[in-house]
């Protein structure tokens, strides 16, 4: 468990790849919004339990799944970065709908979801499985709090966005000293390095932290403003 951290790799933008991907997320997104529209509240609560359980499952899965290969690396595998915690969140949630924890996962959850689509950046291999579970998974950190606004009447309280940016920085502080601890080029939700995906909102290294940060308040303050103008 002291093996240094796994290589990232990332699609080159604007190529088959990324907009296989890209287009995969513009279908299966608006559909599964569409399909819950047409199913009775019983279909719907068995369709978002078994997305909770796909989040949940999924990552307790994988853990086991390194686990028991014996090849566990610890520098790589938790799952620390944005959208892994985002989709824990989204199958907790799922479960136990409390209101902060909803408003967490739609702005941590939409953030991950835009970023990782339009920007990709992998570990853990190039398998079927991995490309297939990236692209469903953080296409359910959109469906999940989408479904939850529109069909089990979710809102987001006043002021919900500046609440999340704030805790949001106590979850920055513990995933830096996690990345501190652990050492081997541990990088979890890119604290100790910038991410090598082309995305023209990161900033070089060292002020790229700064960049997170800003974008992520003006991310968090518009989609705020969005819920509020659609779900009102």
């Amino acid at each position: 468990m002291d093996k240094t951290a796994i290589e990232h790799w990332s699609p080159v933008i604007g190529g088959q790849f990324w907009w296989s991907g890209v287009i995969f997320a513009l279908i299966f997104v608006p559909l599964m919004i569409f399909v819950g529209s047409k199913l009775t509240s019983k279909q719907r609560d068995i369709v978002i339990y078994g997305m909770g359980i796909y989040q949940l499952g999924n990552k307790i899965l994988s853990q086991v799944g390194y686990l028991l290969s014996d090849n566990y690396i610890l520098a790589s595998n938790l799952p620390l970065h944005l959208c892994g915690l985002s989709g824990i969140l989204a199958g907790i949630v799922v479960f136990y709908r409390k209101q902060i924890l909803f408003e967490f996962l739609y702005f941590f959850g939409l953030v991950g979801f835009i970023h990782s689509v339009l920007t990709p950046e992998f570990t853990g291999g190039t398998s079927s499985w991995k490309i297939f579970d990236y692209y469903v998974g953080h296409s359910m950190l959109i469906i999940i709090p989408v479904w939850l606004m529109k069909y089990y009447d979710f809102r987001l309280r006043p002021n919900s966005w500046w609440t999340s940016f704030v805790y949001l920085q106590l979850v920055v502080v513990i995933v830096m000293q996690i990345n501190n601890i652990i050492g081997n080029g541990a990088n979890y939700m890119y604290l100790a390095k910038a991410p090598i995906a082309n995305n023209p909102l990161v900033l070089q290294d060292p002020y790229h932290i700064v960049g997170f940060e800003i974008f992520a308040l003006l991310h968090f303050y518009i989609l705020d403003l969005i819920a509020r103008r659609i779900f009102k």
